[in-house]
């Protein structure tokens, strides 16, 4: 398979919704547009663990009547979405790629997220494939995209790809290290992962509760940020505000981007040239604190965590030796250990968060290289740090590496600043992103 074949633009979020709006094409036509790639492609992607066609049908036939009754229920009317299996949706079950749960009874509830998609118009197509409860190992049959010879990163691996093939112009992961962050980057398309626990997590099978954030994933910027806009709580779209005519945009200098590729330091290179050419100021800041010890801290608590949160997993062995040993490795972690990691963390936050306050955002790569081959899901130590200072990433495909596999890049405001991130992000995408 060459890196051609499989990807494809799902259509703009926004466009689709107007195009609903006036008529000019309807809800059971974009599900069945959905069902006609996933025809055409799944079975090489395998981004579904579960489709939901004869009742998304349905919704789409109740929601076309409203549309040609002129009652349209938000900006995601008629939008086909995917919900990655770590999310209940009434009437599935939530297996959260897990063999152990594979009985599991049917969700009675929505997530909390799930119900704003539903509110807002958007038609729930199925379940996608995710690692064994969002961990990193445990990797799902799903394939990247651009070549089937290589991980779509994770955990959202099937949230990631579905976007990327063209099946779904929007999806649903979760992030509690790098797992949305990482596959956007990977599969060569845009994301929103919010301040850290800002949407609400009702209705989401715990993995490290202190970090479990949902984050939505489009096919380019305006998609993400259209999708997050919906989903984003009140107090923090009381905050949104234009992005300042005069934009300052930090590149953070930390050694672990010793280990990134030639094609990786020469496409932030050029990001940051290109926004330099723009009119933005660009300059390099350094980060206060070490982002291995970051890493360290954020490794402390979620073993913690997810040995309180699944302690019956440390002995299961239709889970992976992988989540065992970190199982087994946080039923070590004292509580002492864990609230003093919680406190370095903290502090170091705020370190982090004043040297850098005189950048609206922060500029920084997704990942050492591309995607690898294989199924593994990739190295995180690039998102990790900013996955534990907590604040909103958005993730911008910006070049191509070995292969013609994706690269991409993070843009990072500080936590609480989601609607003025996502204003940046839309005014920089025009200048950076890959033409969509």
């Amino acid at each position: 398979m060459t890196t051609q074949g499989l990807a494809a633009d799902p259509g703009a979020i926004e466009e689709i919704a107007g195009a609903v709006q006036s008529r000019k094409t309807d809800p059971v036509a974009l599900v069945e547009t959905s069902l006609r790639r996933i025809a055409a492609v799944e079975k090489e992607v395998q981004g579904w663990c579960l489709l939901d066609r004869e009742r998304a049908l349905a919704e789409a036939q109740v929601l076309r009547q409203e549309a040609q009754a002129g009652h349209i229920r938000g900006p995601l009317h008629g939008i086909p979405v995917a919900v990655k299996d770590v999310l209940d949706v009434a009437g599935l079950p939530t297996r959260a790629g897990s063999k152990t749960r594979a009985q599991i009874a049917l969700s009675t509830i929505d997530a909390h997220v799930v119900t704003q998609l539903k509110v807002a118009g958007a038609i729930v197509l199925g379940k996608a494939h995710t690692t064994e409860f969002a961990y990193f190992d445990g990797p799902p049959p799903t394939r990247n995209p651009h070549h089937v010879a290589h991980t779509p990163g994770g955990s959202s691996a099937g949230p990631a790809a579905l976007v990327a093939a063209g099946m779904v112009p929007l999806s649903l992961g979760t992030q509690t290290a790098g797992s949305v962050s990482r596959p956007a980057a990977y599969c060569g398309i845009a994301a929103f992962k919010p301040s850290t626990l800002a949407w609400s997590s009702f209705g989401l099978v715990p993995f490290a509760p202190s970090f479990d954030t949902v984050g939505v994933f489009g096919y380019r910027v305006r998609d993400a940020v259209a999708a997050a806009r919906v989903l984003m709580p009140p107090y923090l779209r009381r905050s949104a505000a234009a992005a300042p005519a005069q934009l300052a945009i930090g590149v953070i200098d930390d050694p672990i981007t010793e280990s990134a590729s030639a094609a990786v330091a020469d496409t932030m290179r050029t990001a940051a040239d290109a926004l330099a050419a723009a009119g933005v100021r660009v300059e390099r800041l350094k980060s206060p604190v070490s982002f291995a010890a970051i890493a360290g801290w954020h490794k402390t608590i979620i073993e913690h965590e997810v040995a309180r949160a699944h302690p019956h997993l440390e002995y299961n062995f239709d889970v992976s030796a992988g989540l065992r040993e970190a199982v087994g490795r946080g039923r070590h972690v004292t509580d002492r250990v864990y609230l003093e990691a919680c406190a370095k963390l903290d502090a170091a936050r705020e370190r982090f968060w004043m040297a850098t306050a005189q950048a609206d955002a922060l500029i920084f790569p997704a990942t050492p290289d591309v995607a690898p081959a294989g199924m593994k899901t990739g190295d995180p130590r690039f998102i990790v740090p900013f996955t534990a200072l907590g604040g909103p990433i958005v993730s911008v495909p910006v070049g191509a590496g070995a292969g013609g596999l994706p690269l991409g890049l993070m843009l990072i405001g500080a936590p609480g600043t989601d609607a003025a991130t996502a204003a940046v992000a839309e005014k920089i995408a025009p200048v950076i992103e890959l033409p969509r």
